[in-house]
C-alpha cells in the first residue's frame, strides 16, 4: 500500500511542483519504487538538495535553511524548540530588524550628503543616534552567541572540592549512573570525568574533577591543573564539601567562580560541618539532589534566551561581529563629521548583514553548508 500527494508550487517545501510517495517501511518495496522512479529518469537527490532549492526559490533564507540540519541532530527538547524557532525565522527577524536599522542609518547618511546645506542648519542631527540603534541591535546579537551555544552543546557543571569530598559519589548520583570511582582513598579521581544528562529540555555536561590539594604531586598535580582549567570555562561550578567532617582539608581549597554552588555532602552521616549559606545533599538518600539540581538551572547563563533568536554557528557570529564592528566604525566617522566614511562602513555592515541571511552567498559556502545535511534532505 502507498500514499502519493501533489504538491503544487510555489508553496510546497521547494518552492517547486512536487510529487511525495509514502509507502511502508519495507525494504525491498522502497527500492522498488525507487529503482521505477530511476527507470524513468529520475536520480537520487544530493545532500541537502530538497532544502538547498527552498533556499534558492526564496522559500527559507540560509539561516532557516541551517536550522533544518540543526533541527535533525538536536540531542534535547531544549535544542529541538531552539532549531524549530530559528527554522522558523526568529534570528532571520532579529536580522532583519538589523537590517532596517542599518538602511535607516544609511537613509539619513545619504541625505547629509546630498544635501549639505539644508542639513547644516538643522535637518539629520540625530544621525549618530541612529547608528547608535544599529550598533547596540548588533552587539546584542553578538552577545547572543555564547548562552546560544552553550544551550545546543550543553552547559558545563564542574564538580570541584578536596580529595575525598564526596565529589564522585555526587556526580554519580546527579548522573544516575556509576561513571567516577568512588573510594575512600583521597586522590581517587587523577583526571576529570563528563557524563551528559538531559534537565527540564536542556543538555548538562556534569564534570567530575581530580581533588585539589596543595601537597599533590606527579600524576594528581597533572590533574589538579586540568581541574584548574575546567574551573575557569565552567558555567557553574559545585563546590563539594565534606560536610560529616571526615574531610577537613576542605578549609584550604580556595574555589573562586561567579556562579559557585556551596555543597555540603555526606549528609546521611551526622553533620560536623556547619555552613548556613551552603546547600545539604545526600547521594546515598537523595536529600537535597533536586534542589541541588533547581540551583544549578537557575544559574545557567543564557538559559532564559527565546527560542531560535540566538546565533549558533561561527558562520553567524562571524558576519554579526562584523556588522556590529562596521557600525561601531561608522558611529566614529558621523562622530568626526565625516558622513562620507560613515556611508560606506554603514553600506559594508549591510553586506554584512545579507551574508548572514545568504544573499549574493558564492557557490563554495553553499557546497559547504549542505554538504552536512543527509542525503536529500
Amino acid at each position: 500500500m502507498a500514499l502519493a500527494w501533489y504538491l503544487r508550487g510555489p508553496r510546497s517545501y521547494t518552492g517547486e511542483d512536487t510529487v511525495e510517495i509514502s509507502t511502508h517501511g519495507n525494504d525491498a518495496l522502497l527500492e522498488l519504487v525507487v529503482e521505477s522512479a530511476r527507470c524513468r529518469g529520475a536520480r537520487l537527490a544530493e545532500r541537502g538538495e530538497f532544502t538547498r532549492r527552498a533556499f534558492v526559490n526564496g522559500r527559507l533564507d540560509l539561516v532557516q535553511a541551517e536550522a533544518v540540519i540543526d533541527l535533525v541532530r538536536a540531542e534535547s527538547r531544549q535544542g529541538l524548540s531552539d532549531a524549530y524557532g530559528a527554522m522558523s525565522g526568529g534570528l532571520s527577524a532579529r536580522a532583519g530588524e538589523l537590517r532596517r536599522s542599518v538602511v535607516e542609518a544609511l537613509a539619513h547618511t545619504e541625505v547629509r550628503l546630498e544635501f549639505v546645506e539644508e542639513v547644516a542648519t538643522g535637518c539629520g542631527d540625530d544621525l549618530v543616534g541612529r547608528i547608535r540603534r544599529a550598533e547596540a541591535l548588533a552587539t546584542t546579537l553578538v552577545e547572543s552567541f555564547e548562552g546560544a551555544r552553550r544551550r545546543r552543546g550543553g552547559w558545563g557543571v564542574v564538580l570541584a572540592g578536596a580529595p575525598n569530598a564526596g565529589k564522585s559519589t555526587l556526580f554519580n548520583a546527579l548522573l544516575g549512573e556509576d561513571r567516577s570511582i568512588v573510594a575512600s582513598e583521597p586522590g581517587t579521581t587523577r583526571d576529570w570525568v563528563e557524563g551528559r544528562v538531559v534537565w527540564d529540555g536542556g543538555i548538562v555536561r556534569l564534570m567530575d574533577t581530580a581533588g585539589l590539594r596543595a601537597s599533590a604531586s606527579g600524576v594528581e598535580m597533572a590533574g589538579i591543573e586540568r581541574t584548574h582549567d575546567l574551573l575557569r570555562s565552567a558555567d557553574v561550578v559545585v563546590h563539594v564539601i565534606d560536610g560529616s567532617g571526615s574531610c577537613p582539608a576542605h578549609t584550604s581549597v580556595d574555589i573562586v567562580h561567579p556562579r559557585t554552588i556551596l555543597t555540603l555532602s555526606k549528609g546521611d552521616l551526622p553533620a560536623h560541618v556547619v555552613l548556613p549559606e551552603a546547600l545539604r545533599v545526600s547521594a546515598v538518600s537523595g536529600e537535597g539532589l533536586g534542589e541541588l539540581r533547581r540551583r544549578i538551572l537557575s544559574l545557567l547563563p543564557g538559559r532564559d534566551a527565546v527560542d531560535g533568536e540566538g546565533l549558533f554557528r561561527e558562520r553567524h557570529h562571524d558576519a554579526l561581529r562584523r556588522a556590529q564592528m562596521l557600525c561601531e566604525e561608522a558611529r566614529e566617522h558621523a562622530e568626526a563629521g565625516n558622513a562620507e566614511l560613515a556611508a560606506a562602513a554603514l553600506q559594508e555592515a549591510l553586506r554584512a548583514v545579507g551574508d548572514l541571511l545568504g544573499e549574493g552567498v558564492d557557490g563554495d559556502v553553499l557546497d559547504r553548508i549542505f554538504s552536512e545535511f543527509c542525503i536529500g534532505k
